[in-house]
């Protein structure tokens, strides 16, 4: 008898708690907070707009941007680029100018867009040429490293395609 009286108890307790005090959104209870109290007052400001514009500002007041900008500089001047530091892949021409290529890779892989600088060797069945004289669906073998959001060629080694 016991047990059942505390299994009710359990039971319209549970129940008690599980009601919302706030009533149906249709049938909002008096106490609910409404729709202005719960969105608050408009500034015209999106949240996603402050984070980023906090950052650039933090950044230039205390100069890392001169900083990473100075250190971008000097590798691109010196041509101090770190082989051991390179990353590699293959793939084929798909596009290229003078300033980039974009590789196709095999199966699922995404297509990869890398920077073309001057200090950039670029050979063609062993020969030194311009990222620009590639022809598609040449076999390319490349060593990249990544600068801030790019990804910069340090070599690349083609094939021509097989006719």
């Amino acid at each position: 008898m016991k047990k059942l009286i505390v299994a009710a108890v359990m039971c319209l307790g549970t129940a008690a708690f599980a009601q919302d005090t706030t009533g149906t959104p249709q049938h909002p209870a008096p106490s609910a907070p409404s729709n202005r109290q719960m969105n608050g007052p408009s500034t015209g400001v999106e949240a996603q707009q402050v984070g980023p514009a906090i950052g650039d500002t933090a950044k230039k007041l205390v100069g890392a941007d001169k900083a990473a900008q100075e250190q971008a500089d000097a590798v691109n001047k010196t041509g101090m680029w770190k082989e051991k530091d390179a990353f590699s892949l293959t793939g084929t021409v798909k596009a290229k100018d003078d300033d980039d290529i974009t590789l196709a890779r095999t199966g699922t892989l995404p297509e990869v867009k890398l920077d073309v600088r001057d200090q950039t060797k670029v050979t063609l069945d062993g020969k030194a040429v311009k990222a620009s004289e590639l022809p598609e669906g040449a076999s390319v073998r490349a060593k990249f490293q990544l600068n801030g959001d790019d990804s910069v060629a340090l070599e690349l080694k083609a094939t021509s395609p097989k006719k």
